[in-house]
């Protein structure tokens, strides 16, 4: 007659198996939760960046002129004279790690979210004489992290150049 059950020791060889395969499972699927929570937190610094990048861009093709910063000189605020009067000055500027935009005596705006803080607002003035008026704009922006998780570390840095139009001609 043949023995039909298992020993102890093949029952341990079985469960370890079967608990190393569901432990290497768990940490698979772990990771790739993740790597989609990583990925989310860069596509939404990449979208605010987007975002703060056109609006900034059409604000100063709109502009009649550069207030502030002076040709060759770098702040971290820009004053336009907008051709339309009751928009003078148009200010972008930062604060509380929030972009935004003031025109004329209207209110603030801001243009990034409350998750995306901004780490860097550079605006170079690299007009020449005679000219309409360019502007390097460099933009750094994090992912608000409070609980300091990996999976949410994600930064962006965005630079671009725009020229004014022609005296403020409608784009």
């Amino acid at each position: 007659m043949k023995n039909q059950g298992f020993t102890l020791i093949e029952l341990l060889i079985y469960i370890a198996i079967l608990a190393s395969v569901l432990v290497l499972i768990t940490g698979f699927f772990w990771n790739i939760a993740l790597g989609y929570i990583k990925e989310n937190s860069y596509q939404e610094l990449q979208q605010n960046g987007r975002f703060a990048l056109t609006k900034m861009s059409q604000e100063i093709k709109k502009a009649k002129s550069i207030i502030s910063p002076a040709p060759g000189f770098s702040v971290n605020s820009l004053s336009l004279e907008m051709a339309n009067p009751a928009l003078n000055p148009t200010i972008l500027d930062l604060s509380s790690g929030k972009l935004r935009i003031t025109q004329g005596t209207g209110p603030s705006y801001e243009l990034t979210t409350d998750r995306a803080i901004v780490n860097n607002l550079q605006f170079t003035n690299l007009s020449y004489n005679n000219t309409p008026g360019t502007i390097k704009i460099e933009l750094g922006l994090n992912h608000l992290n409070p609980g300091g998780l990996s999976e949410y570390q994600a930064s962006i840095n965005l630079t671009t150049t725009v020229s004014l139009l022609e005296a403020g001609a409608s784009p």
